[in-house]
């Protein structure tokens, strides 16, 4: 075994521990880092990256719907799954050698191997041991499974990529922002898409008008629900996957994909040598300021389970470097976080559901509107932009943005800094709207609910 010391070693080349790994090296820090898949980590090889890559190619069916309806005549053009698969895997490879070259030119030495702990001062990382003042814990999540009978034929988020060819007809279990997102794009591609949750409603924990109006849009588009029931059992027989529900209820589809979460990727890491403590759920435990149980090992991203999204994750790298080497000790704060659902219609929101601000605050103002976006308005398409914006009425302070429609996370994202700021209602009032776009809606609604 080949010995070898650094300052600061990185376990995962993920976002987060990519930035970590060169930010601390750009301060002379003798950082290395390993990863045994590519780097880029979930976002850039199997997650976001490649899912608004198929997302974009899921929305082109309704863009040469609405040609003619702008006077353009046009042949029904012919879609090549395969072509989209080779075109992304290039991508991903540009992305990978782009953060090879980064790390490498911040001084980071890179191991192509998985990590794992020896004791609590030691990694074994291939052929080498590795001691290190300081660990950084970013390995990320991977996909959650249940055993039912067809397990090893039954997809997850990690597969779905790279099918060899696309299905008739498809079920998802699960009713997350990755099963919503998947059934968006499968069902633009001309899939016959069913949804299965065990609740009522998918993407739970977001606000419940918004996501009653993209589930209406969804079915409208063809997309089936499934609700308040889940599968007892998937057997794989005579090529279809043979579903059964309760009450001797069986359904037959051409692929079946789990969508049901992520769990931490945490297997080999053995962790208890390192004497590093987990929750019941596996992810690792650490406190303000991102420190394990363990004072030499630290843990970011999605492994820790406080909010699983890659610029969250970064901005984590970036916080606990600058806590560690500037000798500092602020807490990182996680509120008003903007995010997006790549569903289609595309959803975003920053702040607080009605519901959570009705519980917070004694009095709220809710403010919404909707309407069909003017690029719809020469066709048959039933797509609608719906707005939700929530304020406390005490101080007029924007508390809840929530947007559905196109190019949603383009939108919220300019308007986050709104809320992020804590600007007023009465500062979208003084706000002159772009005529005509669906965006003004935010600074001319006048009308509470």
């Amino acid at each position: 075994m080949i010995k070898r010391k650094f300052d600061f070693f990185v376990i995962g080349g993920g976002s987060g521990g990519v930035r970590a790994a060169r930010v601390a090296a750009s301060r002379g820090i003798k950082v290395g880092l390993a990863e045994g898949w590519d780097l880029g980590g979930t976002c850039v090889n199997r997650g976001c990256v490649p899912k608004k890559l198929y997302s974009y190619s899921s929305h082109f069916s309704d863009e040469f719907n609405l040609m003619s309806t702008f006077g353009w005549k046009s042949f029904k053009p012919k879609f090549s799954w395969n072509k989209l698969v080779v075109n992304k895997k290039k991508e991903i490879k540009r992305l990978n050698e782009i953060y090879k070259g980064l790390l490498k030119n911040s001084g980071v030495e890179i191991f192509n191997d998985f990590a794992s702990f020896e004791d609590q001062y030691t990694v074994k990382v291939g052929k080498n041991l590795i001691q290190s003042k300081l660990f950084l814990i970013a390995v990320g999540t991977k996909p959650r499974k249940l055993p039912f009978s067809a397990q090893k034929k039954i997809i997850t988020s990690d597969d779905a990529f790279d099918l060899k060819k696309l299905p008739k007809k498809i079920l998802i279990l699960g009713g997350g922002y990755i099963a919503v997102e998947f059934a968006s794009i499968f069902n633009g591609l001309g899939v016959d898409v069913t949804m299965c949750i065990r609740g009522r409603k998918i993407l739970k924990g977001f606000d419940d008008d918004v996501i009653e109006h993209l589930s209406i849009q969804m079915k409208e588009r063809g997309i089936k629900f499934i609700t308040s029931s889940f599968p007892n059992e998937i057997n794989f027989e005579n090529r279809k996957f043979n579903v059964h529900f309760k009450g001797k209820k069986n359904l037959k589809y051409d692929l079946v994909m789990e969508a049901l979460g992520r769990e931490p990727n945490i297997n080999s890491l053995k962790l208890n040598l390192a004497k590093v403590k987990r929750s019941k759920n596996d992810s690792i435990i650490v406190d303000n300021y991102f420190k394990t149980s363990n004072k030499n090992i630290y843990a970011i991203g999605d492994v820790i389970d406080r909010v699983q999204l890659t610029p969250v994750a970064i901005a984590e790298a970036m916080h606990i470097v600058n806590n560690i080497f500037n000798k500092s000790k602020k807490s990182f704060k996680y509120s008003n976080i903007p995010t997006a659902v790549f569903s289609n219609p595309n959803f975003a929101c920053i702040g607080l559901t009605e519901w959570e601000a009705r519980k917070k605050f004694k009095k709220i103002d809710v403010f919404t509107s909707h309407f069909k976006p003017l690029k719809y308005s020469l066709s048959k398409l039933t797509d609608k932009v719906y707005i939700k914006l929530i304020v406390n009425s005490v101080d007029d302070k924007i508390i809840g943005l929530h947007y559905l429609g196109e190019n949603a996370a383009e939108i919220i994202q300019g308007f986050a800094v709104a809320v992020v700021k804590g600007l007023k209602k009465s500062d979208l009032d003084d706000t002159i709207g772009i005529h005509p776009t669906s965006a003004e809606e935010i600074v001319t609604m006048k009308d509470k609910n």
